[in-house]
């Protein structure tokens, strides 16, 4: 009787030890496939710092499609698609509009970014982003989209221009900027810094860092769909919401590979702007491998055995972005012309870039390679007729 009981009690604590292992493991489980509560309504209010030459009218097109298709009002400027080009953004600066008191959601065109007057503007503090490039590709891109940039430069191609930056650094022209506003370190210009403090390491730092508590999201132009997943959780937007195509881009013959040598001496006198995107390129790899963890779970971790930044939920995302933009192509691009040949709805202002013949019978195919101006139309009539509407 007393060796039953022993046994007995052996087998009762080995049942219970595997009780208790169970009931920790599913806790754990539990535990750790729990997804963080989060409001889940999509963001409909929100300010997008468009740098120039970093992939901004690509974004630019994915806000346009989210304001049209809910009939949002987008800061619009009297005339034409700039909110401010010399000085920093001022609201005041819409005070001769016809919709200067209308409730505005959206602010997104090209400007010099100033945040207080910008969130003065949209009335409370909203979602802020931007995005950035490597910038001697900003550079490069810049100098060919306009052909007139090598005359205010007095040179004949990339290459002579890089070499005048190299024998000549102290030349007037080379600080000077085009039509006042388009020139060295476009990135820190249109981010509202001084020229004055380009050169000088430890002011750019700082200016780098009240720019980095500024915006919540400073996507990267080479990693685009992975800055789109990014964004698509910083606004609670699906994968529907941000499919797109790749718009402005650059005709290849328009274009002059610059050599290891020539893209030291670019980046050397863009310093300011190798500083911004430098910063930012780690501050992103940061913020992918944060989402991957936000995301993650405990079969997750059993499967990808904790490789989060190889096999996580951005780079998934991501697969699943390309996927759905190859099947929009396939869709509604009919061809890949230069914009000369274009027309209406679909051209835009400069010939040195590419555009697309779009195939016009599936519905809503038009809007994703309509022009800004295209775009800008429809919004100020919307504006408009808001505007004088009797109340």
């Amino acid at each position: 009787m007393y060796r039953f009981s022993v046994l007995l009690n052996r087998r009762f604590s080995k049942w219970c030890i595997a009780a208790i292992c169970i009931s920790l493991f599913v806790t754990c489980i539990h535990w750790m496939t729990m997804k963080p509560q989060r409001n889940l309504t999509p963001a409909r209010k929100f300010a997008f710092m468009k740098n120039h030459k970093c992939g901004s009218s690509t974004i630019e097109n994915i806000i346009f499609r989210y304001a049209h298709k809910h009939d949002l009002n987008v800061v619009l400027p009297e005339s034409g698609n700039y909110l401010s080009k010399t000085a920093l953004f001022d609201h005041r600066t819409l005070n001769n509009t016809k919709w200067r008191n209308l409730p505005f959601d959206i602010f997104s065109l090209h400007n010099r970014w100033n945040r207080e007057e910008v969130m003065i503007l949209l009335n409370e503090q909203v979602p802020t982003f931007t995005i950035v490039r490597d910038p001697v590709e900003v550079f490069v891109s810049m100098f060919h989209y306009q052909d007139k940039f090598r005359e205010f430069y007095g040179v004949k191609d990339i290459h002579e221009m890089v070499e005048k930056i190299k024998t000549q650094p102290s030349l007037p022209v080379l600080n000077k900027r085009w039509l006042n506003y388009v020139g060295r370190n476009q990135m820190a210009w249109d981010m509202g810094l001084s020229p004055n403090i380009f050169d000088d390491e430890e002011a750019m730092k700082r200016e780098i860092e009240r720019l980095d508590r500024e915006f919540d999201l400073v996507m990267m132009a080479h990693r685009m769909d992975e800055s789109l997943v990014l964004l698509m959780d910083l606004l609670n937007w699906s994968v529907k919401d941000v499919i797109h195509l790749d718009l402005n881009r650059r005709k290849p013959d328009k274009s002059s590979p610059l050599n290891g040598r020539e893209r030291d001496v670019l980046a050397d006198w863009l310093a300011a702007d190798v500083q911004i995107f430098r910063y930012f390129s780690r501050r992103f790899d940061e913020r992918v491998a944060a989402i991957n963890q936000k995301h993650s779970n405990f079969f997750d971790w059993i499967a990808q055995s904790g490789f989060y930044g190889q096999f996580g939920h951005v780079r998934q995302h991501a697969q699943l972005l390309k996927s759905a933009n190859n099947e929009l192509y396939d869709l509604c691009v009919l061809q890949e012309v230069g914009n000369e040949k274009l027309s209406g709805v679909f051209k835009e202002t400069s010939n040195n870039i590419i555009g697309y013949v779009i195939n016009e019978e599936h519905k809503g195919c038009s809007l994703f390679a309509m022009s800004e101006p295209a775009f800008l139309n429809i919004f100020q009539k919307r504006l408009l007729s808001k505007a004088l509407k009797p109340t």
